[in-house]
């Protein structure tokens, strides 16, 4: 059962709920978009942390039960982060009293976020992080080892941020002290963190506060770490710059870790160059290509099976999708079950694909998600890690095709167009359907996959053939139809302002297109 904004209150009476709107939501993605990560997973990160921040802050900036002169009145914390959005990053910013600043400079930010999660905000002596997560089930504030055990990160008060990002809004679940933390935390070997079970947690954060007036937090005194040399450091920084899915964190011992993120210098280096192995390449939007579509009869999947009915026509990406719908529509009107976002389905297909490694099942997920994730920033994120993390080709070309549905203007989102071809008596009336499938690469080359379906009977008749002429009008790909094939298919990749020509024939009877790309 979906829990609103107002039944979380009711049912956690204690704990902070701050709204955030969509176009909040969406100006967080667009920043964290700005910035280069290492892999989509430090992306998703990074934009959970700046949700969360710009969110918490600006909140205790309107806060009207907060006055300046005492610690539980107004407008004692005001927020950097909002308005140093558009300054350059390496902007340093100025700290006035009684002002709440993200620790340590605003431009410091991506090269946390690209290895660690958490956010530090300082307000004169004291220092809170802020530690996002998505979790629906909320069980235990889990905190990294570094804000932890490095000095220079310690921090007096560790915070609990639940980030719901379909219906916008954030939970403050409760906060720890780093004593509590340190000395009676459950910490996890393998995934170097520490943890305070939720029951544990101080709900109200006026507690806080009014500790702090009482008796405002000590320098914090931790235990004195390892040092490197530059050598040292320079390998460290060569070794965990390789392309890898996760962060570096747990790859080498913790004391050489610490000793290497400390450092502000070699931190931002390893983030320099971990950044540039993922930096997108020059790319390609595809939405002009779209002008070649123009004309009549190239149509979406989705209006091919609308016009036809499913499942009249045999697409042979899909494996038995409409299984995988029905298992849905609990969640949908009986009407049109997919005729609009159902952030529910969306939900559970995310988890499906994250936790299934069967192709067979998460290739029509993926096809579905593009069809009901609208405006949902965690799908959008999910097909792109697909496209950078698969090695399997239909996969990524339903990523990527499926991506393009809910966000066209991304630099890896996909095209795909079928249109309806029938040759009349020629073919003895029979219709076959030409998809042209265009995914951009990562080099600035375009990716062009041709198939031929037949539209209702089974197979293809034999010896139809799928040409691809050169602008000489020369054949260099051609793929023929055998006595029993449920499609033919062709694959090449090409360059901006290539041209070539599609020939599909059968016999006498001929269609012909030519594609610029």
């Amino acid at each position: 059962m979906k829990l609103r904004l107002e039944d979380v209150a009711c049912l956690y009476p204690d704990q902070l709920l701050i709204e955030f709107s969509p176009e909040e939501r969406e100006q967080a993605w667009q920043q964290t978009q700005q910035q280069p990560y290492s892999n989509q997973a430090a992306r998703w990160r990074a934009y959970l942390n700046c949700l969360c921040v710009n969110t918490f802050l600006s909140y205790l900036d309107t806060e009207v039960n907060l006055t300046e002169a005492n610690l539980t009145g107004a407008n004692l914390l005001e927020t950097a982060l909002d308005k140093a959005i558009n300054k350059p990053l390496d902007t340093p910013l100025k700290k006035p009293l009684n002002k709440a600043l993200v620790w340590p400079e605003l431009g410091d930010l991506p090269s946390f976020w690209d290895v660690v999660n958490g956010t530090a905000v300082e307000l004169n002596q004291m220092r809170l992080v802020l530690i996002p997560s998505e979790e629906i089930k909320f069980t235990a504030l889990r905190v990294p080892r570094e804000w932890i055990d490095i000095p220079e990160w310690a921090s007096h008060y560790y915070v609990a941020m639940q980030l719901n990002l379909e219906e916008c809004w954030l939970q403050v679940s409760g906060y720890t002290t780093y004593q509590q933390l340190r000395d009676h935390g459950n910490y996890d070997i393998i995934d170097e963190t520490y943890a305070v079970d939720a029951v544990d947690l101080i709900e109200d954060l006026n507690v806080m506060w009014v500790t702090e007036e009482l008796a405002p937090s000590p320098k914090l005194a931790v235990k004195p770490m390892a040092r490197l040399s530059c050598d040292e450091a320079t390998t460290l920084i060569k070794q965990l710059s390789q392309e890898t899915p996760y962060s570096p964190r747990l790859d080498i011992p913790f004391a050489q870790w610490q000793a290497l993120v400390s450092n502000s210098k070699w931190r931002k280096e390893l983030y320099k160059q971990r950044s540039l192995v993922d930096s997108p390449k020059p790319s390609i939007t595809l939405l002009s290509w779209l002008d070649n579509f123009m004309e009549g009869a190239w149509q979406t999947v989705e209006e091919i099976r609308a016009r036809n009915g499913e499942p009249t026509l045999s697409l042979a990406y899909r494996s038995q999708p409409t299984r995988l719908k029905d298992s849905f529509k609990d969640n949908s009107s009986a009407s049109s079950p997919f005729s609009e976002n159902i952030p529910e389905a969306v939900t559970a297909i995310i988890k499906l694909i994250k936790t299934n490694s069967s192709k067979d099942t998460n290739l029509p997920a993926i096809e579905l998600l593009g069809e009901i994730g609208h405006s949902n920033l965690e799908a959008i994120a999910l097909l792109a890690e697909i496209i950078n993390t698969t090695h399997d080709h239909d996969l990524r070309r339903q990523a990527a095709v499926s991506l393009g549905k809910l966000d066209p203007n991304h630099p890896q989102a996909g095209i795909r167009r079928v249109k309806i071809i029938d040759l009349e008596m020629q073919l003895n009336e029979t219709k076959v359907a030409f998809m042209v499938t265009l995914i951009p690469e990562a080099d600035g080359e375009i990716n062009v996959h041709l198939r031929v379906y037949p539209t209702k009977s089974k197979y293809l008749k034999p010896n139809l053939e799928l040409l691809v002429l050169d602008h000489e009008e020369e054949i260099f790909l051609s793929a023929q139809s055998r006595t029993a094939d449920n499609w033919i298919q062709l694959e090449f990749n090409g360059e901006k302002g290539d041209r070539f020509m599609v020939k599909i024939v059968l016999g006498y009877a001929s269609f012909s297109k030519e594609f610029i790309l």
